[in-house]
Protein backbone atom coordinates (compact mmCIF):
# COMPACT_ATOMS: atom_id res chain seq x y z
CA UNK A 1 0.00 0.00 0.00
CA UNK A 2 1.18 3.48 -1.00
CA UNK A 3 0.04 6.83 -0.13
CA UNK A 4 1.92 10.36 -0.46
CA UNK A 5 2.16 13.67 2.01
CA UNK A 6 3.07 16.51 2.96
CA UNK A 7 5.34 17.62 6.21
CA UNK A 8 5.17 21.31 7.79
CA UNK A 9 8.85 21.53 6.02
CA UNK A 10 7.10 21.47 2.43
CA UNK A 11 9.07 18.16 1.60
CA UNK A 12 7.35 15.46 -0.40
CA UNK A 13 6.92 11.71 1.87
CA UNK A 14 5.62 8.33 0.33
CA UNK A 15 4.83 5.91 2.93
CA UNK A 16 5.10 2.00 1.97
CA UNK A 17 3.36 -0.54 4.29
CA UNK A 18 2.65 -3.73 4.06
CA UNK A 19 -0.26 -5.96 5.02
CA UNK A 20 -0.93 -9.26 5.33
CA UNK A 21 -3.49 -11.92 7.60
CA UNK A 22 -1.37 -11.37 10.56
CA UNK A 23 -1.75 -7.29 10.17
CA UNK A 24 0.09 -3.85 8.79
CA UNK A 25 3.59 -3.40 8.94
CA UNK A 26 5.31 0.34 8.21
CA UNK A 27 8.03 -0.68 5.89
CA UNK A 28 9.65 2.13 4.95
CA UNK A 29 8.66 6.00 3.77
CA UNK A 30 11.38 7.92 1.05
CA UNK A 31 11.80 11.60 0.70
CA UNK A 32 9.71 12.07 -2.79
CA UNK A 33 10.22 16.06 -2.87
CA UNK A 34 13.01 16.67 -5.89
CA UNK A 35 11.22 13.94 -8.00
CA UNK A 36 9.27 13.99 -11.23
CA UNK A 37 6.31 12.10 -10.42
CA UNK A 38 3.86 13.34 -12.48
CA UNK A 39 4.32 10.40 -15.18
CA UNK A 40 3.93 7.77 -12.52
CA UNK A 41 7.80 6.42 -13.60
CA UNK A 42 9.03 7.49 -10.05
CA UNK A 43 6.67 6.09 -8.03
CA UNK A 44 6.56 3.09 -9.70
CA UNK A 45 10.46 2.03 -9.69
CA UNK A 46 9.72 2.97 -5.95
CA UNK A 47 7.13 0.33 -5.74
CA UNK A 48 8.74 -1.90 -7.87
CA UNK A 49 11.87 -2.27 -5.80
CA UNK A 50 9.67 -2.64 -2.86
CA UNK A 51 8.65 -5.96 -4.25
CA UNK A 52 11.66 -7.34 -4.66
CA UNK A 53 12.71 -6.39 -1.14
CA UNK A 54 9.19 -8.32 0.33
CA UNK A 55 9.78 -10.66 -2.89
CA UNK A 56 7.26 -10.96 -5.34
CA UNK A 57 6.22 -14.52 -4.80
CA UNK A 58 4.76 -12.88 -1.49
CA UNK A 59 3.01 -10.11 -3.19
CA UNK A 60 -0.84 -10.51 -4.62
CA UNK A 61 -1.69 -6.73 -5.07
CA UNK A 62 -1.13 -3.46 -4.95
CA UNK A 63 -4.08 -0.79 -3.45
CA UNK A 64 -3.30 2.92 -4.26
CA UNK A 65 -5.80 6.27 -4.71
CA UNK A 66 -6.92 6.62 -8.24
CA UNK A 67 -5.04 9.22 -8.81
CA UNK A 68 -3.67 9.85 -12.24
CA UNK A 69 0.14 9.71 -12.05
CA UNK A 70 -1.02 5.83 -9.69
CA UNK A 71 -3.07 4.86 -12.57
CA UNK A 72 0.31 5.71 -14.56
CA UNK A 73 2.16 3.39 -12.59
CA UNK A 74 0.15 0.66 -12.24
CA UNK A 75 0.21 0.13 -16.14
CA UNK A 76 4.15 -0.23 -15.75
CA UNK A 77 3.86 -2.68 -13.30
CA UNK A 78 1.69 -4.62 -15.02
CA UNK A 79 3.62 -4.42 -17.77
CA UNK A 80 6.40 -5.76 -15.86
CA UNK A 81 4.63 -7.83 -13.23
CA UNK A 82 1.57 -9.57 -14.37
CA UNK A 83 0.97 -11.73 -11.91
CA UNK A 84 0.04 -8.52 -9.32
CA UNK A 85 -2.95 -6.87 -8.96
CA UNK A 86 -3.58 -3.24 -8.72
CA UNK A 87 -6.49 -2.00 -6.88
CA UNK A 88 -8.57 1.29 -5.91
CA UNK A 89 -8.83 2.10 -2.17
CA UNK A 90 -12.15 1.00 -1.09
CA UNK A 91 -12.35 3.61 1.59
CA UNK A 92 -11.42 6.32 -0.51
CA UNK A 93 -13.92 5.34 -2.92
CA UNK A 94 -16.49 4.76 -0.25
CA UNK A 95 -15.38 8.44 1.45
CA UNK A 96 -15.66 9.71 -2.27
CA UNK A 97 -20.31 7.90 -2.19
CA UNK A 98 -20.00 10.20 1.13
CA UNK A 99 -18.51 13.33 -0.36
CA UNK A 100 -20.92 13.16 -3.71
CA UNK A 101 -24.02 12.67 -1.30
CA UNK A 102 -23.00 15.45 0.60
CA UNK A 103 -23.30 17.73 -2.11
CA UNK A 104 -26.83 16.79 -2.96
CA UNK A 105 -28.25 20.13 -2.59
CA UNK A 106 -31.06 19.24 0.37
CA UNK A 107 -28.48 17.26 2.01
CA UNK A 108 -25.53 20.13 1.93
CA UNK A 109 -28.45 22.78 3.21
CA UNK A 110 -28.69 20.92 6.18
CA UNK A 111 -25.25 20.39 6.69
CA UNK A 112 -24.74 23.86 6.35
CA UNK A 113 -27.17 24.97 8.47
CA UNK A 114 -25.83 22.43 11.22
CA UNK A 115 -22.36 23.34 11.12
CA UNK A 116 -24.08 27.35 11.94
CA UNK A 117 -25.51 25.84 15.29
CA UNK A 118 -21.98 24.00 15.96
CA UNK A 119 -20.12 27.11 15.15
CA UNK A 120 -22.18 29.34 17.48
CA UNK A 121 -22.03 27.12 20.15
CA UNK A 122 -18.19 27.15 19.94
CA UNK A 123 -17.76 30.72 19.22
CA UNK A 124 -18.38 31.76 22.85
CA UNK A 125 -16.43 30.37 26.13
CA UNK A 126 -20.15 30.85 28.35
CA UNK A 127 -22.32 29.38 25.62
CA UNK A 128 -19.49 26.32 25.14
CA UNK A 129 -19.29 25.43 29.01
CA UNK A 130 -23.13 26.00 29.20
CA UNK A 131 -23.64 23.27 26.16
CA UNK A 132 -21.41 20.91 27.82
CA UNK A 133 -23.06 21.03 31.34
CA UNK A 134 -26.68 20.26 29.65
CA UNK A 135 -25.23 17.72 26.99
CA UNK A 136 -22.72 15.74 29.68
CA UNK A 137 -19.78 15.88 26.68
CA UNK A 138 -19.01 18.05 23.47
CA UNK A 139 -21.24 17.78 20.68
CA UNK A 140 -18.58 18.26 17.82
CA UNK A 141 -16.44 14.95 16.86
CA UNK A 142 -13.73 15.13 14.20
CA UNK A 143 -13.28 12.44 11.40
CA UNK A 144 -10.88 11.08 9.59
CA UNK A 145 -12.55 12.52 6.54
CA UNK A 146 -14.73 16.13 5.65
CA UNK A 147 -17.56 13.84 4.86
CA UNK A 148 -17.17 11.35 8.34
CA UNK A 149 -17.22 14.42 10.08
CA UNK A 150 -19.92 15.80 8.78
CA UNK A 151 -21.42 12.40 9.42
CA UNK A 152 -20.28 12.36 13.10
CA UNK A 153 -21.71 15.91 13.49
CA UNK A 154 -25.28 15.04 12.09
CA UNK A 155 -25.70 11.83 13.63
CA UNK A 156 -24.68 13.68 17.21
CA UNK A 157 -26.67 16.45 16.81
CA UNK A 158 -29.83 14.27 15.95
CA UNK A 159 -28.37 11.86 19.07
CA UNK A 160 -28.35 15.02 21.34
CA UNK A 161 -31.71 16.81 20.12
CA UNK A 162 -33.49 17.01 23.02
CA UNK A 163 -30.68 18.44 25.08
CA UNK A 164 -30.05 21.09 22.69
CA UNK A 165 -33.86 22.78 22.25
CA UNK A 166 -33.42 22.26 25.78
CA UNK A 167 -30.09 24.64 26.00
CA UNK A 168 -31.57 27.14 23.04
CA UNK A 169 -34.77 27.55 25.49
CA UNK A 170 -32.70 27.88 28.99
CA UNK A 171 -33.02 31.39 31.17
CA UNK A 172 -28.83 30.72 31.42
CA UNK A 173 -29.02 30.78 27.66
CA UNK A 174 -31.27 33.55 27.39
CA UNK A 175 -29.53 36.15 29.63
CA UNK A 176 -26.14 35.90 28.03
CA UNK A 177 -28.05 37.93 25.32
CA UNK A 178 -26.59 36.05 22.15
CA UNK A 179 -29.79 35.01 20.61
CA UNK A 180 -30.56 38.33 20.16
CA UNK A 181 -27.84 38.50 17.75
CA UNK A 182 -28.41 37.41 14.06
CA UNK A 183 -26.27 34.13 13.60
CA UNK A 184 -28.02 33.14 17.57
CA UNK A 185 -31.22 33.84 15.83
CA UNK A 186 -30.37 32.03 13.12
CA UNK A 187 -29.38 29.07 15.03
CA UNK A 188 -32.28 29.12 18.09
CA UNK A 189 -34.44 28.94 14.80
CA UNK A 190 -32.70 26.28 13.73
CA UNK A 191 -32.39 24.10 16.28
CA UNK A 192 -36.39 25.14 17.14
CA UNK A 193 -37.70 23.61 13.23
CA UNK A 194 -38.74 20.37 12.92
CA UNK A 195 -37.96 20.43 9.39
CA UNK A 196 -34.44 21.01 9.94
CA UNK A 197 -34.50 17.87 12.02
CA UNK A 198 -35.83 15.88 9.63
CA UNK A 199 -33.12 16.80 6.87
CA UNK A 200 -30.82 15.66 9.56
CA UNK A 201 -32.61 12.62 9.84
CA UNK A 202 -32.50 12.05 6.01
CA UNK A 203 -28.99 12.67 5.66
CA UNK A 204 -28.35 10.41 8.39
CA UNK A 205 -29.77 7.77 6.96
CA UNK A 206 -28.30 7.96 3.46
CA UNK A 207 -25.00 8.31 5.37
CA UNK A 208 -24.97 6.05 7.89
CA UNK A 209 -25.09 2.37 6.36
CA UNK A 210 -21.88 4.22 3.95
CA UNK A 211 -20.21 5.51 7.03
CA UNK A 212 -20.78 1.71 8.69
CA UNK A 213 -19.21 0.16 5.48
CA UNK A 214 -16.34 3.05 5.83
CA UNK A 215 -15.72 2.12 9.11
CA UNK A 216 -15.21 -1.77 7.90
CA UNK A 217 -13.01 -0.55 4.96
CA UNK A 218 -10.64 1.36 7.07
CA UNK A 219 -9.86 -1.99 9.68
CA UNK A 220 -6.95 -3.63 9.47
CA UNK A 221 -9.29 -6.94 8.92
CA UNK A 222 -8.69 -8.68 5.67
CA UNK A 223 -12.09 -7.67 4.03
CA UNK A 224 -11.65 -9.07 0.51
CA UNK A 225 -14.61 -11.97 1.24
CA UNK A 226 -16.59 -9.33 2.83
CA UNK A 227 -16.62 -6.54 0.71
CA UNK A 228 -19.14 -7.52 -2.52
CA UNK A 229 -21.97 -7.87 -0.09
CA UNK A 230 -20.75 -4.87 1.99
CA UNK A 231 -22.39 -2.75 -0.67
CA UNK A 232 -25.30 -5.14 -1.23
CA UNK A 233 -26.41 -4.25 2.48
CA UNK A 234 -25.64 -0.69 2.21
CA UNK A 235 -27.86 -0.07 -0.72
CA UNK A 236 -30.41 -2.29 0.93
CA UNK A 237 -29.86 -0.19 4.39
CA UNK A 238 -30.28 2.60 2.63
CA UNK A 239 -33.36 1.60 0.48
CA UNK A 240 -35.16 0.87 3.39
CA UNK A 241 -34.41 3.55 5.88
CA UNK A 242 -35.28 5.85 3.01
CA UNK A 243 -38.58 4.59 1.05
CA UNK A 244 -40.24 7.88 1.58
CA UNK A 245 -37.72 10.22 0.01
CA UNK A 246 -38.17 8.99 -3.32
CA UNK A 247 -36.02 11.30 -5.65
CA UNK A 248 -33.09 11.26 -3.36
CA UNK A 249 -32.90 7.95 -2.80
CA UNK A 250 -33.07 7.25 -6.54
CA UNK A 251 -29.76 9.77 -6.63
CA UNK A 252 -27.64 8.01 -3.84
CA UNK A 253 -28.17 4.75 -5.14
CA UNK A 254 -26.60 6.00 -9.02
CA UNK A 255 -24.24 7.72 -6.76
CA UNK A 256 -23.32 4.31 -5.15
CA UNK A 257 -23.49 1.76 -8.09
CA UNK A 258 -21.51 4.53 -10.62
CA UNK A 259 -18.57 4.18 -7.67
CA UNK A 260 -19.07 0.20 -6.80
CA UNK A 261 -19.19 -0.27 -10.66
CA UNK A 262 -16.30 1.39 -11.82
CA UNK A 263 -13.37 0.33 -9.60
CA UNK A 264 -15.00 -2.37 -6.35
CA UNK A 265 -15.75 -5.02 -8.76
CA UNK A 266 -12.39 -6.27 -9.93
CA UNK A 267 -11.69 -9.86 -10.06
CA UNK A 268 -10.11 -9.88 -6.55
CA UNK A 269 -13.43 -8.82 -5.45
CA UNK A 270 -16.09 -11.25 -6.65
CA UNK A 271 -13.61 -14.01 -5.80
CA UNK A 272 -13.74 -13.21 -2.50
CA UNK A 273 -17.67 -13.37 -2.40
CA UNK A 274 -17.10 -16.83 -4.17
CA UNK A 275 -15.01 -18.39 -2.34
CA UNK A 276 -16.62 -17.04 1.36
CA UNK A 277 -18.67 -19.93 2.27
CA UNK A 278 -21.08 -18.13 4.30
CA UNK A 279 -21.68 -16.09 1.27
CA UNK A 280 -22.00 -19.18 -1.73
CA UNK A 281 -23.78 -21.60 -0.06
CA UNK A 282 -26.68 -20.04 0.93
CA UNK A 283 -26.89 -17.82 -2.81
CA UNK A 284 -25.36 -20.66 -4.38
CA UNK A 285 -28.04 -20.84 -7.57
CA UNK A 286 -27.81 -17.11 -7.62
CA UNK A 287 -24.22 -16.37 -7.77
CA UNK A 288 -23.84 -19.59 -10.58
CA UNK A 289 -26.20 -18.12 -12.71
CA UNK A 290 -24.25 -14.95 -12.21
CA UNK A 291 -21.41 -16.38 -13.55
CA UNK A 292 -18.97 -13.18 -12.82
CA UNK A 293 -18.23 -14.33 -9.60
CA UNK A 294 -16.59 -17.52 -10.88
CA UNK A 295 -15.18 -15.84 -14.01
CA UNK A 296 -13.35 -13.43 -11.21
CA UNK A 297 -11.90 -16.17 -9.48
CA UNK A 298 -10.96 -18.01 -12.79
CA UNK A 299 -9.19 -14.54 -13.73
CA UNK A 300 -7.25 -14.53 -10.31
CA UNK A 301 -6.31 -18.50 -10.95
CA UNK A 302 -4.76 -17.32 -14.27
CA UNK A 303 -2.85 -14.47 -13.00
CA UNK A 304 -1.90 -15.46 -9.88
CA UNK A 305 -0.79 -19.54 -10.52
CA UNK A 306 0.28 -19.61 -14.04
CA UNK A 307 0.89 -22.85 -14.21
CA UNK A 308 -1.26 -24.96 -17.12
CA UNK A 309 -1.63 -28.20 -15.32
CA UNK A 310 -2.06 -26.99 -11.70
CA UNK A 311 -4.61 -24.46 -13.42
CA UNK A 312 -6.32 -27.91 -14.16
CA UNK A 313 -6.41 -29.28 -11.03
CA UNK A 314 -7.92 -25.87 -9.24
CA UNK A 315 -10.85 -26.25 -11.41
CA UNK A 316 -11.44 -29.56 -10.13
CA UNK A 317 -11.38 -28.21 -6.49
CA UNK A 318 -13.96 -25.68 -7.60
CA UNK A 319 -16.07 -28.31 -8.46
CA UNK A 320 -15.33 -30.43 -5.00
CA UNK A 321 -16.32 -26.68 -2.86
CA UNK A 322 -19.86 -26.33 -5.62
CA UNK A 323 -20.83 -29.95 -4.86
CA UNK A 324 -19.59 -29.55 -0.90
CA UNK A 325 -17.55 -32.99 -1.20
CA UNK A 326 -15.43 -34.36 1.13
CA UNK A 327 -14.07 -31.89 4.16
CA UNK A 328 -16.50 -28.95 2.92
CA UNK A 329 -19.45 -31.27 3.88
CA UNK A 330 -18.50 -32.06 7.27
CA UNK A 331 -20.64 -30.96 10.56
CA UNK A 332 -18.54 -28.51 11.66
CA UNK A 333 -17.72 -26.95 8.28
CA UNK A 334 -21.12 -26.17 8.00
CA UNK A 335 -21.88 -24.66 11.26
CA UNK A 336 -18.85 -22.95 11.29
CA UNK A 337 -19.59 -20.96 8.01
CA UNK A 338 -23.04 -19.89 9.45
CA UNK A 339 -21.68 -17.37 11.45
CA UNK A 340 -20.80 -14.25 9.52
CA UNK A 341 -18.36 -13.21 11.88
CA UNK A 342 -16.12 -16.01 11.22
CA UNK A 343 -12.48 -15.53 9.06
CA UNK A 344 -13.15 -17.35 5.91
CA UNK A 345 -9.38 -17.70 5.94
CA UNK A 346 -8.87 -19.98 8.73
CA UNK A 347 -12.29 -21.41 7.52
CA UNK A 348 -10.63 -22.61 4.42
CA UNK A 349 -7.40 -23.81 6.31
CA UNK A 350 -8.91 -25.94 8.60
CA UNK A 351 -11.86 -27.13 6.25
CA UNK A 352 -10.16 -27.49 2.52
CA UNK A 353 -8.08 -30.31 2.65
CA UNK A 354 -10.23 -32.16 0.10
CA UNK A 355 -9.29 -29.18 -2.32
CA UNK A 356 -5.69 -28.61 -1.14
CA UNK A 357 -4.32 -25.95 -4.57
CA UNK A 358 -7.78 -24.26 -4.10
CA UNK A 359 -7.00 -23.89 -1.00
CA UNK A 360 -3.57 -22.19 -0.81
CA UNK A 361 -5.28 -19.81 -3.62
CA UNK A 362 -8.56 -18.85 -1.21
CA UNK A 363 -6.55 -18.27 1.72
CA UNK A 364 -4.17 -15.55 -0.14
CA UNK A 365 -7.45 -13.91 -1.70
CA UNK A 366 -9.47 -14.04 1.67
CA UNK A 367 -6.60 -12.56 3.06
CA UNK A 368 -6.39 -9.21 1.79
CA UNK A 369 -6.70 -5.84 2.65
CA UNK A 370 -9.44 -3.45 -0.05
CA UNK A 371 -7.91 -0.20 1.81
CA UNK A 372 -4.75 2.20 1.86
CA UNK A 373 -6.09 3.52 4.92
CA UNK A 374 -2.96 2.42 7.15
CA UNK A 375 -0.47 4.23 5.01
CA UNK A 376 -3.02 7.35 6.18
CA UNK A 377 -3.37 6.59 9.68
CA UNK A 378 0.88 6.59 9.66
CA UNK A 379 0.81 10.21 8.24
CA UNK A 380 -0.80 11.33 12.03
CA UNK A 381 1.63 9.07 13.47
CA UNK A 382 4.03 11.34 11.42
CA UNK A 383 2.21 14.48 12.81
CA UNK A 384 2.55 13.43 16.18
CA UNK A 385 6.42 12.95 15.77
CA UNK A 386 6.85 16.00 13.02
CA UNK A 387 5.21 19.25 15.03
CA UNK A 388 5.76 22.96 14.64
CA UNK A 389 8.53 22.53 18.05
CA UNK A 390 10.20 19.98 16.33
CA UNK A 391 9.87 20.58 12.18
CA UNK A 392 14.16 20.45 12.04
CA UNK A 393 13.46 16.38 12.20
CA UNK A 394 15.72 15.07 9.02
CA UNK A 395 13.35 12.51 7.04
CA UNK A 396 16.29 9.39 7.87
CA UNK A 397 15.79 10.39 11.53
CA UNK A 398 11.89 11.10 11.16
CA UNK A 399 10.95 8.17 8.88
CA UNK A 400 13.32 6.38 11.73
CA UNK A 401 10.67 7.26 14.70
CA UNK A 402 8.00 6.66 12.52
CA UNK A 403 8.81 3.16 12.11
CA UNK A 404 8.86 2.41 16.02
CA UNK A 405 5.63 4.27 16.69
CA UNK A 406 3.96 2.88 13.72
CA UNK A 407 4.47 -0.30 14.01
CA UNK A 408 4.10 -0.35 18.38
CA UNK A 409 0.58 1.01 17.64
CA UNK A 410 0.41 -1.63 15.46
CA UNK A 411 0.54 -4.16 18.48
CA UNK A 412 -1.54 -2.20 20.72
CA UNK A 413 -4.77 -1.33 18.27
CA UNK A 414 -4.97 -5.09 17.58
CA UNK A 415 -6.33 -5.47 21.23
CA UNK A 416 -8.70 -2.18 20.44
CA UNK A 417 -11.99 -3.96 19.20
CA UNK A 418 -14.22 -1.44 19.90
CA UNK A 419 -12.29 1.70 18.63
CA UNK A 420 -14.61 3.52 15.68
CA UNK A 421 -11.99 3.55 12.92
CA UNK A 422 -13.73 6.85 11.36
CA UNK A 423 -13.32 9.13 13.93
CA UNK A 424 -10.36 10.39 14.75
CA UNK A 425 -8.72 10.76 18.23
CA UNK A 426 -5.67 12.64 18.18
CA UNK A 427 -6.73 15.75 20.46
CA UNK A 428 -7.38 15.83 24.32
CA UNK A 429 -10.25 18.46 23.43
CA UNK A 430 -12.01 18.50 19.73
CA UNK A 431 -11.43 22.24 20.07
CA UNK A 432 -7.93 21.85 19.49
CA UNK A 433 -8.38 20.37 16.08
CA UNK A 434 -8.11 23.38 13.78
CA UNK A 435 -8.87 22.26 10.81
CA UNK A 436 -12.65 21.04 11.82
CA UNK A 437 -14.82 23.09 9.99
CA UNK A 438 -17.72 22.72 12.48
CA UNK A 439 -15.67 24.79 14.76
CA UNK A 440 -13.81 27.01 13.14
CA UNK A 441 -16.53 27.84 10.28
CA UNK A 442 -13.66 27.54 7.64
CA UNK A 443 -15.09 25.62 4.69
CA UNK A 444 -12.38 23.99 2.45
CA UNK A 445 -13.34 24.89 -1.41
CA UNK A 446 -12.21 22.57 -3.99
CA UNK A 447 -11.28 24.93 -7.03
CA UNK A 448 -9.75 22.25 -9.38
CA UNK A 449 -10.63 18.87 -9.45
CA UNK A 450 -8.63 16.15 -10.69
CA UNK A 451 -10.46 13.77 -13.12
CA UNK A 452 -10.28 10.12 -12.30
CA UNK A 453 -8.43 8.59 -15.04
CA UNK A 454 -9.55 5.35 -16.40
CA UNK A 455 -6.98 4.82 -19.25
CA UNK A 456 -3.86 2.97 -19.02
CA UNK A 457 -1.68 3.69 -21.83
CA UNK A 458 0.83 6.11 -20.42
CA UNK A 459 1.99 7.61 -23.67
CA UNK A 460 -2.16 8.29 -24.36
CA UNK A 461 -2.35 9.82 -20.78
CA UNK A 462 -2.77 14.11 -20.40
CA UNK A 463 -0.89 15.60 -18.09
CA UNK A 464 -3.20 16.77 -15.32
CA UNK A 465 -2.53 18.82 -12.57
CA UNK A 466 -2.78 18.24 -8.85
CA UNK A 467 -5.83 19.99 -7.49
CA UNK A 468 -4.87 22.88 -5.40
CA UNK A 469 -7.36 23.63 -2.21
CA UNK A 470 -8.37 27.32 -0.88
CA UNK A 471 -9.85 27.83 2.39
CA UNK A 472 -12.96 30.37 2.42
CA UNK A 473 -13.67 31.62 5.38
CA UNK A 474 -17.33 31.68 6.45
CA UNK A 475 -18.37 34.74 8.27
CA UNK A 476 -19.55 33.42 11.90
CA UNK A 477 -19.89 36.93 13.25
CA UNK A 478 -19.58 40.30 13.03
CA UNK A 479 -17.33 42.33 15.47
CA UNK A 480 -20.09 43.93 17.61
CA UNK A 481 -22.21 40.79 17.87
CA UNK A 482 -19.15 39.52 19.61
CA UNK A 483 -19.39 42.37 22.29
CA UNK A 484 -21.36 40.79 25.01
CA UNK A 485 -25.24 42.28 25.43
CA UNK A 486 -26.88 42.88 28.36
CA UNK A 487 -25.98 40.86 31.63
CA UNK A 488 -23.57 38.99 29.59
CA UNK A 489 -20.48 40.62 31.05
CA UNK A 490 -17.16 41.91 29.17
CA UNK A 491 -15.20 38.62 30.08
CA UNK A 492 -16.80 36.14 28.03
CA UNK A 493 -14.44 36.26 24.48
CA UNK A 494 -14.70 34.76 21.45
CA UNK A 495 -12.80 31.64 20.89
CA UNK A 496 -11.62 31.48 17.20
CA UNK A 497 -9.76 34.78 15.78
CA UNK A 498 -11.66 34.29 12.65
CA UNK A 499 -14.86 35.23 13.90
CA UNK A 500 -13.05 38.51 15.58
CA UNK A 501 -11.76 39.30 12.06
CA UNK A 502 -15.45 39.18 10.51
Amino acid sequence: MTDAWTDLRGSGVMNLVVHSAYGVVFLKSVDCSAMKKDDGKYIFELVDSCIDEVGEKHVVQLVTDNASVNVAASAMLKAKRPNIFWNGCAAHYTDLMLEDIGKLPSVDLTITKARGVTVFLYAHTRVLSLMRDFLGKDLVRSGITRFATAYLNLKSMLDNKKELQKLFRSDQMDEMGYLKKVKGTEANKTVCSELFWRGVDSAVNFFEPLANLLWRMDSDVPIMGFIYDAFVDAKKEISTKCENEETCLQEVLDIVDKRWDKKLKGPLHRAGYFLNPYYYYENKLNIELDGSFKDGLIACMEKMVRDGSKEDIIMDDIQVYQDEDGSFGRASAKRQRRNKSFDPAKWWSNHGSSAPNLRVLAMRILSLTCSSSACERNFSVFQQVHTKSRNRLLHDKMRDLVFIKANSKLKQNRGMKTRDPIELKIFADVVEDEDNEWITGIVPVVVIAEPEVETTSVASRKKVSRPKKKKKLLPVYREDELQSAGSSGSEDEAMHSSSDSE
